[in-house]
């Protein structure tokens, strides 16, 4: 079989197309596309990589590739190739219910505007999903004030001596129950919402303006009294929006985070310089997906349904940026640029938006942690929310038998599988920094070969000599992570810059988040340490024992908590204790009570 995929890559094309990995139930597992589909292909297949894609490359039995005319029509097929096959290691939205959406009831002769966590294929139009449901709701509220519209579920037209209900009486709708607004009238009503929550804003003010002007025209003064206090309210709306950019300008932010084996992206439109529109999208897979391919398949799916903006904010760039602005630009009047953030401003902005995502994550943690996180990453000023730290601990007699632990918290919660022991290989004798340097050096270096990510805290188990080894090892690497001490003695916490220690109060939640995993680091270290120290002993002093095998060793070993247990029983007692032949507990007990030995 691998003969069979090395002759097939050996034969690809080297045009641009789109790459299908196949397994051997001749399921699609993995879509991608290529600029050479010969050279990416064949990228797959070399030598060091990461684990991840070993997993993905491990499954492939076979390849087929679909030749393009141009790299634009690659990225279009690889997008709708995915939507259709979802790959078990491509990326795939997920339609998360815990997450509120904005829906128009288009199915109904009159529409609704109304807050909604559930989807229906029925034709309605939804808009989210909303990080905030509080804010969803208020959207929602503001919409049906500034427009007037239905929000009561009656049939129209109504009943016989039925009356319009209390919202037409105080003003807050404008009355289709009583027809003086016509369904026609109604709908460019709601084509006007749907515009602005689009973020279509200038377009919306121009047909409402326009309406008003129809209506005074026709003398129906009352209905364009009622557009202009709409147009009003509108730009009231816009006036108190409090996050600009600056020129009034159209861009969008994009912010990427992870969370497991979950992608979260949040968009912040901003139209005319106003914050408009903000809105979440969640992914699977994302460990098998780096943020560059995710940033960009998010771009074409998110623009394919949505009008691009002159300029789009990422926080990193993305690998085939020219190509998707090309595509971008094809799909309005004016060129689209892909950005990083450059000015203060941007910067700004984008500070702010992975805020909003810390907020999203936060949500899946328990409220208790989600406290200490908040306060954590205020107090340690870190850049992102501390979901996965990650804390070392030294522990060794006189160098002997030295060991170093790792344990890694999510969500403030311990995660033992991403537990690591280390055996201390370059130190003898006691030097609690040096081996420090030593385990934080390898940890690192194995993250960066594997293309694992980084975690958002390091936690040193010591003072300032550990830390500042700790942080030559990063250097070394040329890697970069928030990383401090914590000292047991006064429960001060050290930083890299060789700032006065913090000393957080008892009550700190932070605090007690600090403590919680260093002293977690410490048993797991102290636990391997002494198991290693035990072994060493036992094996040093039973492996001497001539006819003691490994099944009789491990029957003692289970039997006797010590070896000065074992020395202190006779022949009968260890016999019958550890159920072996008397024979050979007579020479166990031999070998200890033997005056050479003994005395030697």
């Amino acid at each position: 079989m691998k003969d069979t995929l090395e002759q097939k890559i050996k034969n690809l094309p080297s045009q641009s197309g789109v790459y299908l990995f196949i397994n051997q139930k001749k399921e699609i597992i993995y879509i991608g596309k290529a600029s050479s589909l010969k050279k990416r292909v064949a990228s797959y297949f070399q030598k060091n990589l990461d684990a991840k894609t070993r997993v993905l490359v491990s499954n492939i039995a076979d390849i087929d590739v679909i030749v393009t005319q141009s790299e634009i029509e690659a990225l279009l097929l690889e997008s709708s190739l995915i939507k259709k096959h979802k790959p078990k290691y491509n990326i795939q939205q997920k339609d998360d219910k815990r997450f509120p959406y904005i829906a128009i009831t288009l199915h109904e002769k009159f529409p609704r505007v109304i807050f909604t966590r559930k989807l229906f294929a029925n034709g309605d139009r939804y808009y989210g999903p909303y990080t905030d449901a509080h804010a969803a709701r208020k959207t929602v509220a503001l919409l049906n004030k500034t427009f007037k519209l239905k929000t009561c579920t009656r049939d129209i037209p109504l009943k016989q001596h039925e009356r319009p209900c209390l919202n037409h009486q105080m003003g807050r709708c404008q009355g289709v129950c009583t027809g003086v607004v016509t369904e026609d009238e109604y709908r460019k009503v709601i084509d006007t919402v749907m515009q602005f929550l689009d973020g279509k804003i200038d377009p919306v003010l121009e047909n409402l303006t326009a309406l008003m002007n129809a209506y005074a025209h026709a003398m129906r003064f009352e209905s364009a009294a009622k557009v202009r206090d709409m147009i009003f309210d509108i730009q009231k709306m816009l006036q108190t929006q409090h996050v600009v950019t600056p020129l009034g300008q159209n861009q969008d932010y994009i912010g990427i985070t992870t969370h497991k084996d979950e992608a979260y992206i949040l968009v912040f439109q901003f139209r005319h310089g106003s914050l408009t529109g903000k809105r979440i999208f969640v992914y699977n897979n994302a460990e098998y997906t780096n943020r560059s391919l995710l940033t960009s398949q998010f771009i074409v799916e998110y623009y394919e349904h949505n009008e691009p903006p002159h300029a789009i904010v990422i926080p990193l760039m993305i690998e085939d940026r020219h190509i998707v602005e090309e595509y971008l630009t094809s799909k309005t009047t004016q060129p689209v640029h892909i950005v990083i953030p450059k000015t203060d401003h941007e910067k700004a902005v984008m500070q702010m938006l992975h805020k909003n995502l810390d907020l999203v994550i936060a949500q899946k943690i328990s409220p208790t942690w989600q406290k200490a996180l908040f306060e954590l990453q205020e107090v340690l000023q870190l850049p992102t929310l501390p979901v996965d730290i990650e804390c070392f601990d030294i522990s060794n007699i006189q160098g002997t038998y030295a060991v170093a632990s790792m344990v890694h918290f999510t969500d403030g919660m311990p995660n033992k599988k991403e537990y690591r022991r280390y055996r201390i290989r370059a130190y003898t004798k006691p030097d609690d920094p040096g081996m420090i340097h030593e385990v934080i050096g390898r940890r690192l270096q194995h993250l960066l070969n594997e293309g694992l990510p980084l975690p958002d805290l390091l936690v040193i188990d010591g003072g300032k000599g550990q830390l500042s080894r700790a942080v030559e090892a990063m250097q070394a690497l040329e890697c970069s992570v928030p990383i401090i001490a914590l000292a047991k003695r006064l429960e001060e916490i050290y930083f890299p810059q060789g700032s006065d220690p913090l000393r957080l109060p008892a009550t700190s939640f932070a605090l007690k988040i600090l403590q919680s995993i260093r002293d977690e680091a410490h048993r797991f270290a102290i636990t391997y340490h002494r198991n290693l120290r035990d072994t060493h002993m036992t094996a040093s002093i039973l492996d001497h024992i001539h006819g003691v095998g490994v099944q009789y060793k491990k029957k003692l070993l289970q039997s006797f908590d010590t070896i000065e247990h074992i020395k202190q029983s006779d022949a009968a007692a260890i016999a019958q204790q550890a159920k072996i032949p008397l024979t050979v507990a007579q020479k166990i007990y031999d070998f200890f009570h033997n005056e050479e030995h003994h005395t030697g």
